[in-house]
């Protein structure tokens, strides 16, 4: 194929918010905010509120042209858009040739006639995302409404995490293409068997513009050492063929921490065409046995379901278990919602997304839920999935409202969609299953039709990926799964859904009991899980002032937080509630950013204690959210909009550790639970004690050994709590400490809130400090020292008794 790369330079013509006329240098992939930016038009979008003064541009029509010589002309040419933002023409020499609606599918329009040698003129004509929709029913949703009748990104259009930038642009590559017969059009291949004696790859490739002339096409695999494992010429006798091919001792692919991420390349080629993809060899399976009558499981289930929260969403007759099995191995899922890393997708690069998913894998995290309001990621994202271990779960491309699903055109777009993302992502070894959708369906059943999302997954979604990725699993939205989809003991749950109970709670109530309460909200496997907190104080300074940050006036950090409009009183005024209520009220503008830090790091660690406390019943914990697409200050993510750790990140990097202990009280006893998400047994000790934060003494210590199975959580320990009563008073806290070959770890119970135990938080003080490593010590006990450095430390947000000594790796500059 004879191609014409169209990238890069290209002119922009539109009205700034004034009305006048401008024509400026524009770049391709790209929108039209940045390239507003890029030639000084408008201001640094990210800094305070400027982000309020660029409004206007959603409500204007904008023009990308350039011109491009061809030098000798082909039959069969194409202009090829990988992807348009949103709805425009397209001229070629002031011919239309298409038009575009969709931002999620890739465009070809067949140029000849049009085309000449020589200079042609290319214009593509974007139309306001806004006006062209104004007039149109509004339906029921989240946030804004609509932009349910827009096939875009819909974050964008304003979310409690991302201010609103609703742009137009021609976000993808285009080129302009000319096509030969039999040439590849795609190739698909999976794993069909793992047996003793090979591991057997169903090899299946589609051919464009077939003639039979007898040509030929190449196979040859390639191992992850180099070698060549398979080769085979066949003549092209149709618009397809298929092969199956047995490798012998074959090397899977496993996600991070079960295995190696053995990864093989499958080279295609005819004479007129070449294509390559890389592939893991593996089988997913997600498990979903029905809990025994009378089993510990099926008599939890029963409690479950009658918490408070659950009794309107969990009306599950038989309760069954959500465990995703790689090559027969039980996987612990840990992870985060991932989302856009720019408010502009054009925007992102494989540098950020490499560093952002690397983050990620040196936290533990092995799973990735690519949410519902983004969009199908580009193609580094999953090729670094594959390489670095990371199981992903795709939502198709709808959140939070009533989409237009009995609207022909609507379930149209949904079928390209469909077709467009199974072509493009099947081949990957970490895309472990679909979802129809984020939240749309949380109150449906799995035997009624009537709710939202039901035609858009059957009659929109299901058929094409039958088609065209048969072999992966399909579940009709996020949540999914019995009676309620929103339940907690069958399927997958959002924790995030039970939020206004949360919320209710921390208006209402004192908080004393915090700990048990957030401890309620298990369930099977958890897609959504929140927490929430601030930013380190070296990101906040990258988009606000001092004065913003430390004084007395808190709009600029609420307005970077966003809000829910939803809610009864704003997102930032209830987690600044929760704060001060767990922490304390505020002694200064700092110890409000230290407070609101360590809501993120208690959050978290008490949701995912909850977790690994309860593995065999639950098998995932899935983050709301991995990363943000705008500097949020007090947000929902572990790495912030610049791709750096926020304290709460190493929180969850101490929780997903193979080996941790969790320290609970339940029902007047004191537990101690060891956890292994590692795949052999561990023996290891345990020192659990009662610890006074005045004095800093250890009282009441009891030396504990353990073993503990691999892939499960035992309990170590129980008593009754009243063997430490008489040492819990208001200066107590029950540490311990455990010891294995995976090396140490650290968990704490308060047996009353932060605010009701002296804790004076001050900074950990640093003792030592060279280019490899940090040593700090500190006079107090001190629950999450946070160090704010440029690195990435191979331990943060640690508990450290006082006189004790710290000394922390740099792994990294970030």
């Amino acid at each position: 194929m004879n191609r014409i790369d169209l990238n890069g330079k290209w002119m922009l013509c539109g009205k700034d918010g004034n009305g006048k006329g401008f024509e400026l240098s524009a770049t391709v992939p790209g929108c039209v905010h940045t390239d507003l930016l890029d030639n000084g038009i408008i201001k640094d979008i990210f800094f305070r509120d400027n982000s309020k003064d660029i409004q206007w541009i959603e409500n204007k029509d904008f023009v990308y042209k350039r011109s491009f010589i061809v030098n000798e002309i082909f039959e069969n040419a194409y202009l090829e858009f990988e992807g348009l933002d949103t709805y425009c023409d397209i001229f070629l020499n002031g011919h239309k040739i298409g038009e575009g609606d969709n931002m999620f599918t890739p465009y070809e329009f067949c140029v000849d006639g049009v085309l000449k040698k020589g200079e042609n003129e290319l214009e593509v004509r974007f139309y306001s995302p806004i006006k062209k929709v104004d007039g149109l029913p509004l339906r029921k949703a989240a946030f804004t409404k609509e932009r349910l009748n827009t096939r875009r990104i819909q974050c964008t259009y304003g979310w409690d995490w991302v201010d609103r930038f609703v742009t137009m642009g021609i976000w993808k590559k285009v080129r302009l293409a000319f096509r030969q017969a039999n040439e590849i059009d795609n190739i698909y291949a999976f794993t069909q068997d793992i047996n003793p004696y090979s591991a057997q790859i169903k090899l299946e490739i589609a051919f464009r513009d077939f003639e039979d002339r007898g040509d030929r096409v190449h196979i040859e695999i390639v191992s992850p050492d180099g070698q060549t494992v398979f080769e085979k010429d066949r003549v092209i006798i149709k618009d397809s063929l298929y092969e199956y091919i047995d490798i012998r001792d074959a090397k899977l692919w496993y996600p991070a921490g079960y295995g190696e991420q053995s990864l093989y390349t499958i080279k295609v080629s005819t004479p007129t065409s070449l294509k390559e993809e890389k592939i893991g060899i593996r089988k997913v399976t997600v498990l979903q046995l029905e809990d025994e009558n009378e089993s510990d499981f099926k008599n939890f289930s029963l409690e479950l379901k009658n918490e408070e929260y659950l009794k309107k969403y969990d009306f599950n007759e038989k309760s069954s278990g959500f465990i995703v099995l790689v090559n027969g191995i039980k996987i612990m899922c840990k992870g985060g919602n991932w989302v856009p890393c720019e408010p502009f997708p054009s925007a992102e690069t494989p540098d950020k997304i490499t560093r952002l998913l690397e983050l990620g894998v040196d936290a533990g995290v092995n799973m990735l839920r690519v949410w519902g309001g983004g969009i199908f990621e580009c193609d580094e994202f999953y090729s670094e999935c594959d390489r670095l271990g990371i199981l992903v779960s795709q939502d198709f491309l709808m959140a939070c409202g009533t989409y237009p699903e009995e609207e022909e055109w609507f379930i149209k777009a949904l079928q390209r969609e469909a077709r467009a993302a199974a072509l493009r992502l099947r081949n990957h070894a970490c895309l472990a299953f679909w979802s129809g959708d984020n939240e749309n369906a949380r109150k449906g059943n799995e035997n009624r039709t009537d709710f939202p999302g039901y035609l858009s997954a059957t009659l929109g979604i299901e058929p094409i990926l039958r088609e065209y990725d048969p072999q992966r699993y399909f579940f009709p939205s996020s949540p999914y799964g019995g009676d309620m989809y929103c339940s907690a003991t069958r399927g997958t749950t959002h924790n995030t859904c039970f939020l206004s109970d949360l919320f209710r709670y921390i208006d209402e109530s004192d908080m004393s009991d915090y700990r048990s309460f957030l401890s309620k909200f298990i369930s099977r496997f958890c897609a959504e899980q929140a927490s929430f907190g601030m930013s380190f104080i070296s990101s906040l300074k990258k988009y606000l002032t001092d004065e913003d940050i430390f004084g007395d006036d808190t709009y600029m950090l609420e307005y970077h937080t966003k809000n829910n409009p939803g809610l009864f009183k704003s997102l930032f005024d209830l987690t600044d509630m929760m704060a001060r209520k767990i922490f304390g009220e505020y002694e200064s503008g700092a110890d409000r950013i230290r407070k609101l830090q360590m809501l993120h790091c208690e959050w978290t660690r008490l949701s995912f204690e909850t977790y690994r406390r309860h593995k065999g019943y639950a098998w995932g914990i899935i983050y709301w959210m991995f990363n943000d697409c705008w500097p949020a200050a007090s947000g929902w993510s572990f790495l912030d909009y610049y791709a750096c750790p926020k304290p709460a990140y190493y929180v969850f990097k101490r929780c997903a550790k193979p080996i941790i202990s969790i320290v609970s009280k339940e029902n007047g006893r004191l537990l101690l639970h060891v956890s292994n998400d590692s795949l052999i047994d561990v023996s290891g000790s345990a020192k659990l004690y009662a610890y006074d934060v005045d004095s800093g003494k250890e009282l009441l210590e009891k030396d504990i050994p353990f073993t503990v199975m691999a892939n499960s959580t035992v309990k170590a320990f129980e008593c009754d709590f009243e063997e430490f009563e008489s040492y819990v008073t208001d200066k107590t806290i029950i540490l311990c400490d455990i010891r294995s070959e995976f090396g140490d770890d650290r968990s704490f119970f308060i047996p009353n809130r932060y605010c009701d135990i002296p804790i004076e938080y001050k900074e950990a003080r640093v003792i030592c400090e060279n280019e490899d490593e940090i040593s700090v010590t500190s006079d107090v006990f001190i629950p999450y020292v946070m160090i704010d450095t440029s690195c990435l430390l191979d331990d943060n947000c640690f508990a450290l008794k006082a006189g004790e000594i710290k000394t922390v790796r740099k792994l990294k500059t970030l």
